[in-house]
């Protein structure tokens, strides 16, 4: 890890009244995977930094994903700046973010982010430091610039979870805790019981959720075929509870998937009008194992505590390596390698630990 940079300037000495505390401005991931690894920074920032005012800026579907995932007392975003996706939808555009971040005049500007216009937008905000690392040609941007782990001329293949919390160290933050965090809300999983008496579900059946989709790479997706296959010996074989876990952009290749299956307890939670992420997370937090390609929902599992069989495919398993719970990893350079009959014989395997004997129950988690 890199060498702390001192922030005397800046550093935490303002708990008296009469001092404004210190502002951090934390442009967060824009991934929902990316946003899960970075979970572990946010709650060192939060316990480094206990007086501060913490602000994030991203997507609302970012901010949506965090809500709730911290104790109340100690929540580690005390703002939001939303950063709208496009020329639609609630937010700031990336230059429309100046105005809030002027009148923010924060300390410290942390980026979560890889971008150029995130540096620029920071600077020109005027924060008194901008943090983040050296690459895209926007090292001139930053104040304290991180360098990029390499081998060679190549970027060394190393989990978000641990580039994300090199920003932290840099500050001076604990870093040795690296499990990802995140909880549903009681809406969120009163919706999800819901669905569950929806689709005929029983509360006392193991459910499996797979998720096959990425939205980010097609090479990372598994096969239909596959995924039906799988569902179908889920519930024959093992006498599980199946559901095709889907948003919105794989709604009808889940619900097609579903209804290919022709078993009573395979189903798509694709058949809601209403897939909102909320929902996802509870979902996922309800089942008691979760098969899923390298994509959000993988995380969010992982950050849930739910034992995850994770697929890949071409990309290096190292880039997104977690450490909660430890995951079952299949790796293939391609996805059409993957079998049926591995990724059966670890969801039996994973079944069959203590820690997933019965129904998941949501419990507190402490920040």
């Amino acid at each position: 890890m890199n060498t702390p940079s001192p922030l005397a300037d800046v550093r935490e000495d303002r708990s008296s009244p009469t001092t404004p505390p210190l502002t951090l401005a934390v442009f967060l991931p824009t991934w929902v995977g990316d946003a899960c690894m970075a979970t572990a920074t946010l709650r060192t920032l939060r316990g480094s930094f206990p007086h501060a005012r913490i602000v994030g800026i991203g997507r609302p579907l970012i901010h949506e994903l965090l809500a709730g995932s911290w104790a109340e007392s100690t929540p580690w975003l005390d703002e939001a700046i939303l950063l709208r996706k496009g020329k639609q939808g609630a937010g700031f555009s990336k230059l429309g973010l100046l105005g809030p971040l002027r009148r923010l005049r924060p300390d410290v500007a942390l980026l979560l982010t890889n971008a150029w216009w995130s540096a620029a937008v920071a600077r020109l905000a005027g924060a008194q430091r901008t943090v983040g690392y050296d690459r895209d040609a926007r090292g001139w941007l930053l104040t304290d610039r991180l360098p990029v782990p390499r081998d060679g001329r190549d970027y060394r293949p190393l989990s978000a979870v641990d580039y994300y919390l090199g920003i932290a160290h840099w500050l001076g933050c604990d870093t040795s805790d690296r499990r990802m965090q995140l909880r549903s809300n009681s809406s969120e999983r009163q919706r999800a019981k819901e669905l569950w008496r929806q689709v005929g579900f029983s509360n006392t059946i193991p459910t499996v959720a797979i998720n096959s989709g990425s939205a980010t790479d097609p090479s990372r997706v598994w096969p239909r075929e596959h995924i039906r296959e799988l569902a179908v010996r889920l519930a024959g074989e093992l006498s599980c509870q199946v559901l095709l876990h889907c948003g919105p952009g794989e709604r009808d290749a889940c619900n097609r998937t579903a209804a290919e299956a022709r078993h009573p307890r395979v189903a798509s939670m694709g058949q809601l009008d209403d897939l909102p992420i909320g929902l996802s997370k509870a979902v996922l937090e309800r089942a008691q194992v979760v098969v899923s390609t390298d994509s959000g929902p993988r995380h969010i599992a992982v950050a849930l505590d739910r034992p995850v069989i994770a697929l890949h495919g071409p990309t290096h398993p190292a880039w997104t390596r977690t450490y909660n719970l430890p995951e079952t990893v299949i790796a293939e350079n391609s996805m059409q390698d993957i079998t049926v009959e591995r990724v059966l014989a670890a969801v039996r395997m994973a079944l069959a630990r203590p820690h997933v004997a019965q129904p998941h129950r949501a419990r507190p988690v402490a920040a």
